[in-house]
């Protein structure tokens, strides 16, 4: 009786050590939690040329790989709702781990750049940051 206890105690200690070091390593480390989020809306002047607008999405992207601050970044082109207009041509969704991440972003070099460069091409701007839940 207690050999075939241990054929089957012996493979379980196995997997559960094995469970358990998976968890401790991905705690330990994983990738660090994203908590806030920021996304920038911009209007261009009407007489801003298409290819300007993709200059400042591509300029934008260069953020993401300037500013360690960023966790993640996705943009693009703002759509209607049925026949009305959208308020804003492009929207950009960046993700941080904390508010001073975000702080740290705005107050960048690389991003007073940014602004600088193309400000006068944007009729408006929008910016929200809030929590993920």
């Amino acid at each position: 009786m207690s050999k075939r206890l241990i054929k089957y105690l012996v493979p379980a200690a196995f997997f559960g050590t094995f469970l358990g070091t998976m968890f401790i390593w991905s705690v330990a480390f994983g990738p660090a939690k994203v908590k806030k989020q920021m996304v920038v809306c911009y209007k261009f002047n009407e007489n801003t040329p298409k290819e300007q607008v993709e200059k400042h999405i591509g300029d934008f992207l260069d953020l993401k790989k300037s500013n360690k601050q960023i966790v993640n970044y996705t943009a693009g082109y703002t759509v209607g709702n049925g026949d009305k207009k959208p308020d804003f041509d492009v929207m950009h969704y960046l993700t941080f781990k904390t508010e001073e991440d975000i702080a740290k972003f705005t107050q960048s070099e690389s991003y007073q750049k940014f602004i600088n460069t193309h400000k006068s091409e944007w009729k408006a701007e929008f910016v929200i940051n809030a929590d993920i839940k």
